[in-house]
C-alpha cells in the first residue's frame, strides 16, 4: 500500500512538473512571437548585474554610475553584499556605465537602452589597482581565506600554494574544515557529510564520491571556494555544510579558454591537466571543462592490538605492517549551455560525465598470538586487491523566467544521474608460522548501480522594498542495487561466504518544501528560513531482512547581523541539519582488507540530527571571532571491535553514538609584517564529547583540541609566494583519539607575460604529517600509525587565450547534489 502511495506521489509530482515545464516554455515562446512584445513601448528601463573581483569575489559597496553623453550622472547605485546592483528608471538613451571601488581599477562600458533591451544585464570584473611601493609595482593579493559571518571563503586563484593540487587539498587548509585522506571523509566542525555546488548548481554525489570528485577537480580550474557554515533554507538539509565551488570566469563575447598542465612527484610521478572553454553570444552561453588526472599514491600503516580473553587472565597480541599502492586514473567532462529564448526567459542544460579507475593493492604481514594458554605465534602474509571502475553520467534540464523586476524570477529543474561501479575484491592469505599452510583465497564481485531522479521549482522575488523572498519545492527518487557474487573461494572462507556476498537493495523518496526571507534595513540584515522534508526508504538486506524508515523533519535557519557605522559586524545564527547515512554505510556485505580486518556497513543506521548556534564578531581590518555550539543526536561514527573475543579479527563498523556535544571558537587576525609580507593567523579551540550505549555498554569520550594556522603571503617584484604552517593538538572522533600533527606547505608563482603563469607548490615539505590514532572499546585495545603521500612537489603552467577582459557567466548546476553525495561513505564499495 505504501509503495503504491509513493508511486502515485511520484507520478503526480512528475506530471505536475512536466505540465509546468511545458507551460513555462510556452510562455517563453509566446514572448518571442507575440506582437504585443514587439509593439509595446515602455517609458523607463532598468539595468542590473554583478560586480566581482578578478578572483571571482563579489565586491561590496562598489559605485555603479550611468553617465549621459555629456558625462553628467543619470543614476548611481552601490552594490550589495553579493556584489549585485540595479539602476532603475533609465530613459531610452546611450549611457556609459562606470564602476569604481577603492583598491580596484575603474572600468566602464557603453550600453544603449531601447525597446529591445528594456531590462538589461551587465556584469563587471574589476582588476586590482597597481600600487607603487619603493619603486616596486605590485597588485593587491587576497588572503588565503576570509572568515565571514555565515561562510569561509578560500581564494584559490590568487594563492600559489594551491597550484597543481585539487579542490580537496584546498579545503584541508580552511579553518573548521576537517579532511581525512585515509578514510576519504571531509566535514565541517568535526561532522562529515558535504553538499557540493559548482557554479550555482548541486552535484549529486555520495560522501565517498564527493571526496573522489574533489580529488579529481584541479585547483587550476577554480576561482574560489565558499564553505557555508550556516546554510539558508533553500539548500538541502542533508549535510554538515554546503561547499560552493566557482570555476574561473572565462566567458566573454566570443570563444575564450584556459589550459593548465601540472606535473609533479611525491613517492610516484603524477600529473593532471584541465582545459576550460567558454562561448558567449547574445543568445547562447556555454562552457566546457575537461580534466584528466593520473595520481598514483600510497598509504602505509602499522597497527598494534592487545588481545585478552573473557576472564582477562590471559593476554595475547596482534601486530601488522601494511603498505598499499593505489593506482588512480580519472577523466572528468562537464559542459553547460544556456539559450536566451526571449529577453526575460531562458532554457539550459548541464551534462557531466566521469570515468574513474582505482586499484588498491595492499600487502601486509601480520603476527598474532591469541589470548589463550600456550597459544602459538601465528604469521600470515596477505596480498589483496580492491579494484573499482566507476562510471557516472548526469544531465540537467532547466528553465528560467524573469519578470518585470529582474530580481523576481521563476526557475525549474529536472535532473537524472546514473552511477555504475563494477568492483572486484580478491584476497590471498598464506600462513607461514607456526607451520606453512596452503594459500587461502577468495574473490568477490560487487556490481553496484545507483539511479537518482529529482525535480524542483524555485521562486524568488523582492518584498518590502529591501527584502527578498524565496520559496520552492523538490522531489527526489533514489534506487540502489548491490548484488555481490562470490566467484571462487577456498574452504577456510566457506563460513564467511554468505556474509561476503550479502546483497542489498535500497529505495528512497524525499519530498521537501522551503521558504526563505532576507531583509536589510539601516545597519541590520536578517535571514530567516524554514525547510520541511519528508523521507521514506526501504532497504532489503539479503533475501529477507527488510528495514523501513518513514520520518518528517523541520529545519529552521536564522541569521541576524548588525554592522555599525564604523564597519564592525556582529552576527548570531541558528540552524538544524540532518546527515542521512551514505548508501554504502547501510550495505551489510563484508569486505576483507587484510586477514584480520573486515569492513561492513550497518543497515540499521539512523539519520544524524545536528542543532547549531553560532555567534560572530569582526572588525573593519578583518579580525574575526566565531563561537559555535552544536548538539548532534544519533551521531554517526566509526568503531573497531572484535566480533569474537577468541579471535584477532576486527570489524570496522559505523554506529549511531547517542549524542555528541561540541563547543568551538575560531579567532583569525591579519598582520602586516612589512608592506610586502602579510600574515594571516588563526586558532580554533574545540571541546568535543561523545556518548554511546552500543551493545548496552556505556562509553564517554571527551577531548579539547586546538588548531593553529599561520598563512604568509609574500610579494616580490615579479613573483609572489605563500608559506602555510598548520599544527593540531590531540583530537577525538567517536572513541578514537588522534595524536598531534603538523605540516608546512609552500607555493610560488611567477607571471610569464599577460596570459601565462607558472606556479610551484610543495606540500608537507618535511613529511611530518604522520597520523596516529588509538582507542579502547568493548573488547578491543588498538593503535594505528598511518603515513600517506602528503609530501609532493607540483609544477603548473597555465595559459589563457581569447578575450582577456572576461565577464563571468552564471553557470547552472545539478539539483540532485544531496542525493548523489550519499553514493558512498568511508568504506569501499
Amino acid at each position: 500500500m505504501r509503495k503504491k502511495t509513493a508511486n502515485k506521489l511520484l507520478t503526480g509530482w512528475y506530471s505536475f512538473f512536466s505540465f509546468f515545464f511545458i507551460g513555462l516554455l510556452s510562455v517563453c515562446s509566446a514572448q518571442v512571437s507575440s506582437p504585443d512584445n514587439t509593439t509595446q513601448v515602455k517609458k523607463s528601463y532598468s539595468l542590473s548585474g554583478q560586480v566581482r573581483s578578478l578572483e571571482g569575489q563579489p565586491i561590496v559597496a562598489a559605485l555603479v554610475a550611468a553617465l549621459r553623453s555629456d558625462s553628467s550622472y543619470a543614476k548611481t547605485a552601490l552594490t550589495d553584499s553579493t556584489g549585485h546592483y540595479i539602476l532603475r528608471d533609465l530613459a531610452t538613451s546611450q549611457y556609459v556605465i562606470q564602476v569604481s571601488h577603492l583598491g580596484q581599477q575603474k572600468t566602464s562600458h557603453s550600453v544603449s537602452l531601447s525597446d529591445s533591451l528594456q531590462n538589461a544585464t551587465l556584469n563587471f570584473t574589476l582588476e586590482p589597482a597597481e600600487i607603487k611601493l619603493n619603486e616596486v609595482s605590485v597588485k593587491e593579493k587576497r588572503p588565503i581565506f576570509d572568515v565571514l559571518s555565515d561562510r569561509l571563503v578560500l581564494n584559490i586563484e590568487s594563492n600559489p600554494v594551491f597550484a597543481g593540487g585539487y579542490a580537496l587539498d584546498a579545503l584541508s587548509l580552511a579553518p573548521r574544515v576537517t579532511v581525512d585522506p585515509i578514510t576519504k571523509s571531509a566535514g565541517i566542525d568535526g561532522k562529515s557529510g558535504l553538499i557540493v555546488y559548482q557554479n550555482g548548481r548541486q552535484l549529486y554525489k555520495s560522501a565517498d564520491e564527493v571526496i573522489t570528485y574533489l580529488q579529481n577537480l584541479p585547483s587550476s580550474s577554480i576561482s574560489r571556494i565558499e564553505i557555508l557554515t550556516n546554510p539558508p533554507a533553500q539548500y538541502d538539509a542533508g549535510s554538515s555544510g554546503v561547499i560552493l565551488i566557482f570555476t574561473k570566469g572565462l566567458d566573454l563575447n566570443g570563444l575564450n579558454g584556459e589550459l593548465s598542465l601540472t606535473a609533479g612527484i611525491g613517492r610516484y610521478l603524477k600529473s593532471n591537466a584541465s582545459l576550460s572553454l567558454s562561448l558567449q553570444t547574445k543568445k547562447i552561453q556555454g562552457s566546457f571543462l575537461y580534466a584528466p588526472n593520473y595520481r598514483p599514491t600510497y598509504f602505509s600503516w602499522r597497527s598494534e592490538q592487545q588481545l585478552t580473553d573473557v576472564r582477562q587472565n590471559e593476554q595475547g597480541f596482534s601486530r601488522s605492517q601494511e603498505f598499499n599502492r593505489i593506482d588512480y586514473v580519472s577523466h572528468l567532462v562537464r559542459t553547460s549551455w544556456n539559450w536566451n529564448m526571449a529577453k526575460s526567459a531562458s532554457i539550459g542544460t548541464v551534462i557531466q560525465a566521469s570515468q574513474t579507475a582505482e586499484t588498491d593493492n595492499p600487502t601486509s604481514s601480520i603476527h598474532y598470538q591469541l589470548a589463550s594458554k600456550n597459544a602459538p605465534v601465528t604469521q600470515v602474509d596477505a596480498v589483496t586487491q580492491l579494484k573499482s571502475s566507476i562510471s557516472n553520467f548526469a544531465v540537467n534540464l532547466n528553465a528560467r523566467k524573469e519578470f518585470s523586476n529582474p530580481q523576481t524570477n521563476l526557475s525549474a529543474d529536472i535532473d537524472f544521474a546514473q552511477y555504475t561501479n563494477n568492483a572486484r575484491s580478491s584476497a590471498n592469505f598464506t600462513q607461514n608460522l607456526p607451520d606453512v599452510r596452503a594459500t587461502e583465497y577468495v574473490r568477490v564481485r560487487y556490481p553496484n548501480s545507483v539511479t537518482i531522479k529529482t525535480a524542483k521549482i524555485d521562486f524568488s522575488t523582492l518584498i518590502l522594498t529591501k527584502g527578498q523572498f524565496q520559496t520552492g519545492v523538490k522531489y527526489s527518487s533514489i534506487t540502489m542495487s548491490n548484488l555481490p557474487t562470490t566467484e571462487q573461494y577456498s574452504p577456510a572462507f566457506s563460513q564467511l561466504e554468505p556474509l561476503l556476498s550479502k546483497s542489498y537493495r535500497y529505495k528512497e523518496q524525499t519530498s521537501s518544501a522551503y521558504s526563505n526571507f532576507n531583509y536589510a534595513w539601516a545597519h541590520w540584515s536578517l535571514q530567516a528560513g524554514l525547510r520541511l522534508e519528508h523521507t521514506y526508504y526501504r532497504g532489503q538486506s539479503g533475501p529477507s531482512t527488510v528495514i523501513n524508515r518513514d520520518y518528517t523533519n523541520l529545519f529552521p535557519s536564522l541569521n541576524l547581523q548588525h554592522t555599525t557605522a564604523k564597519k564592525y559586524q556582529y552576527s548570531a545564527s541558528f540552524n538544524r541539519r540532518i546527515i542521512r547515512p551514505a548508501f554504502d554505510l547501510l550495505n551489510p556485505a563484508y569486505i576483507f582488507y587484510d586477514p584480520l580486518t573486515l569492513y561492513s556497513g550497518n543497515p540499521l543506521l539512523l539519520p544524524q540530527l545536528t542543532t547549531t548556534v553560532q555567534a560572530t564578531y569582526s572588525t573593519p581590518k578583518r579580525m574575526n571571532l566565531t563561537v559555535v555550539y552544536s548538539y548532534s543526536k544519533n551521531r554517526i561514527a566509526e568503531i573497531i571491535y572484535r566480533v569474537d573475543s577468541s579471535s584477532a579479527t576486527t570489524l570496522n563498523y559505523k554506529i549511531n553514538f547517542d549524542w555528541e556535544k561540541r563547543i568551538a571558537a575560531t579567532y583569525s587576525v591579519p598582520i602586516e609584517l612589512t608592506p610586502s609580507w602579510q600574515l594571516l593567523a588563526s586558532i580554533t579551540g574545540t571541546n568535543s564529547e561523545f556518548y554511546s550505549t552500543f551493545k548496552d555498554v556505556p562509553i564517554s569520550t571527551r577531548q579539547s583540541t586546538a588548531i593553529f594556522r599561520l598563512s604568509n603571503t609574500i610579494k616580490g617584484k615579479i613573483w609572489s609566494a605563500n608559506v602555510n604552517l598548520t599544527y593540531r593538538t590531540r583530537a577525538v572522533v567517536g572513541y578514537m583519539l588522534y595524536d598531534p600533527i603538523w605540516f608546512l606547505d609552500l607555493g610560488v608563482q611567477h607571471p610569464l607575460g599577460p596570459r601565462a603563469t607558472i606556479k610551484v607548490a610543495a606540500s608537507d615539505i618535511f613529511h611530518s604529517l604522520l597520523i596516529t590514532n588509538y582507542g579502547n572499546y568493548l573488547n578491543t585495545t588498538i593503535i594505528f600509525h598511518h603515513k600517506y603521500e602528503s609530501q609532493r612537489v607540483l609544477l603548473t603552467y597555465t595559459y589563457r587565450f581569447g578575450n582577456a577582459k572576461a565577464k563571468t557567466l552564471k553557470e547552472r548546476s545539478f539539483g540532485s547534489d544531496t542525493e548523489q553525495e550519499r553514493l558512498g561513505g568511508d568504506t569501499k564499495n
